[in-house]
C-alpha cells in the first residue's frame, strides 16, 4: 500500500472558510462604519461579534456605550 499520497495531502491543512453569517456580518460592519456617527462604534462591534464571537447583551452594550460603565 502506497501511503505517500496520503502523507502529501495531510501536510497542508485545509483553508478555513468563513461562514455565511460571518461574511454577511462583516459586510454589515463595513457599511455601518461608513455611516455618520458609527465610524468608532463599528470596529468595536466587529471585534465583539466576529473576533470574540460574543452575542451577549452586556458585551454588545459595552461596545456601543464604552463610557457608560
Amino acid at each position: 500500500m502506497d501511503t505517500t499520497a496520503n502523507k502529501d495531502e495531510a501536510v497542508e491543512p485545509p483553508a478555513k472558510a468563513k461562514s455565511v453569517a460571518a461574511t454577511i456580518l462583516g459586510e454589515f460592519f463595513d457599511v455601518l462604519e461608513k455611516e455618520e456617527g458609527f465610524a468608532e462604534v463599528a470596529p468595536r462591534l466587529r471585534k465583539v461579534v466576529l473576533d470574540d464571537g460574543v452575542f451577549a447583551e452586556p458585551a454588545i452594550r459595552a461596545a456601543l456605550f464604552p463610557d457608560a460603565s
